[in-house]
């Protein structure tokens, strides 16, 4: 889909919005599904990404490594002003709200007393969206003077 999207862009920088749909729609169209490969398979993969066992540490590192430096290169080219530590940081942070979603979309509705309808895949992508677009739009703040 990265591809694709590049390949629409022609000369012009892939629109931010665009990336992130690229990386955040195909896991929550999957994590819709009750399918085998979907919700469950999504849960397993999110307690291994949480709390990896020693071999899956060194096949995370060769699968999403990458995958992660191909995002931050795009992603340089959508936010030019943005320096690739902070590329790494933010995709880390699209990454845990990404997965959280893709494991607990369906709790949502129970969580929010029904006000939230989880059966919206497409409401759900686009909320994500909104919310990554604007973590990785969102100014730089200036280094603490001492720290957190």
């Amino acid at each position: 889909m990265l591809a694709q999207a590049e390949q629409l862009a022609g000369d012009q920088p892939v629109p931010l919005r665009a990336v992130l749909d690229t990386f955040i729609r195909p896991l929550l169209r999957r994590a819709a599904t009750a399918a085998p490969g979907g919700r469950s398979f999504l849960r397993l993969v999110g307690r291994d990404l949480a709390d990896p066992p020693p071999f899956m540490r060194q096949l995370l590192l060769e699968e999403f490594a990458p995958l992660m430096a191909r995002y931050a290169a795009v992603l340089g080219q959508s936010l030019p002003g943005l320096p690739l530590p902070e590329r790494y940081w933010r995709m880390q942070f699209a990454v845990g709200a990404l997965l959280h979603v893709a494991a607990h979309q369906h709790d949502l509705s129970q969580l929010s007393q029904g006000h939230c309808q989880t059966e919206d895949a497409e409401g759900g992508i686009r909320r994500l969206l909104d919310f990554c677009a604007a973590g990785f739009g969102a100014s730089m703040s200036a280094p603490a003077s001492r720290p957190l």
